[in-house]
């Protein structure tokens, strides 16, 4: 996998974060939809020579998932995921709600994509229609924080505070973080 994980490499290095685009009324939030997403990272994957293929299937034990694969056109080298599809009412409304759902958290695990903000879709493949107590909606502490990006406004001051004995739990105590973030954090204090 050595071409596709090269290309992988260079989509990670050149794509910025997802916004999220979508509001959730029921949650009272924002998400990033399935079309925002696959427009987002389409000409990044281009660029690097992949392409994305989704297909609703069932498993062996009858289980039905989305499987996403991203592909290396030159080399023909894949790297692919399987996500659940989860519905709580047999409907199509339900099972195309979950599908979509499917899709994005799948495509977005698959590439490690970076979605701004909190993200609480996903209720109704969760929920259905019912209504959740009020303490389901109240944020966690994680929730309330900003997420830190490579290139932001405090992005040089971490990893300046991070040379001068700050540590990564320091960070993520002020920050959400991702694990690619991280990485990018651990090597530009490492240089």
């Amino acid at each position: 996998m050595k071409e596709l994980l090269k290309s992988l490499r260079k989509f990670h290095n050149e794509c910025p974060p997802v916004a999220k685009e979508a509001d959730n009324p029921f949650f009272k939030s924002k998400y990033a939809t399935l079309d925002a997403i696959q427009e987002h990272i389409r000409p990044h994957l281009q660029k690097n020579g992949m392409v994305i293929t989704q297909v609703n299937e069932v498993t062996g034990d009858g289980t039905p998932v989305v499987t996403t694969t991203v592909w290396h056109v030159d080399s023909g080298e894949f790297l692919e995921s399987q996500f659940p599809i989860v519905v709580s009412k047999n409907t199509a409304q339900d099972y195309g709600s979950a599908v979509s759902y499917a899709k994005r958290y799948s495509l977005s695990g698959l590439l490690n994509l970076t979605i701004q903000d909190e993200d609480d879709d996903g209720n109704r493949a969760t929920f259905g229609d019912n209504k959740v107590s009020v303490s389901a909606l109240q944020p966690k502490t994680d929730d309330i924080k900003p997420w830190l990006n490579e290139g932001s406004q405090t992005w040089g001051k971490v990893v300046e505070s991070l040379k001068n004995g700050y540590t990564m739990n320091d960070v993520r105590n002020k920050y959400k973080v991702s694990k690619a973030v991280e990485a990018k954090l651990m090597a530009a204090i490492a240089s």
